[in-house]
């Protein structure tokens, strides 16, 4: 049976990453690219619908989680919070023409983070937790 934090850590992030692919086609900034766009896109959430698939299978666990998300945070830290990302959440909030609109989109970014490095802590902790449980079993 799944972890039931674990499993809602990882539905957090995914809809945090939902939205805030929504928030790049509602800003259009996808337009250049949509071809890129639409198969990166169906790509993500076809490993996503296969990963919970797996996971509820019994397949995959804290482990996998942790390192997805991780590598996720990572991925968003290049793309929008490091000093060299083209696309800050200050340039986020700068392309609404309603502050209300701008402050949703950029704090999605922060919300992203913050769920994906839950995600890895938590996932990481089950995933070492569990290893040491099954440590101490076969001894």
């Amino acid at each position: 049976m799944p972890d039931s934090t674990l499993t809602i850590l990882v539905f957090a992030a995914i809809a945090f990453s939902a939205a805030h692919d929504l928030d790049h086609l509602l800003r259009d900034d996808l337009s250049s690219a949509w071809a890129f766009a639409a198969v990166f896109l169906t790509v993500k959430y076809a490993l996503i619908g296969a990963a919970l698939h797996f996971y509820f299978r019994g397949k995959i666990g804290a482990a996998f989680w942790a390192v997805i998300s991780g590598l996720g945070a990572v991925a968003l830290w290049f793309a929008h919070l490091s000093p060299g990302a083209e696309q800050r959440p200050s340039d986020i909030y700068a392309i609404y023409g309603r502050p209300i609109a701008g402050v949703i989109a950029s704090g999605l970014v922060y919300a992203m983070m913050l769920s994906l490095v839950a995600l890895a802590l938590y996932g990481g902790w089950r995933a070492f937790q569990g290893a040491a449980h099954t440590e101490r079993r076969s001894n």
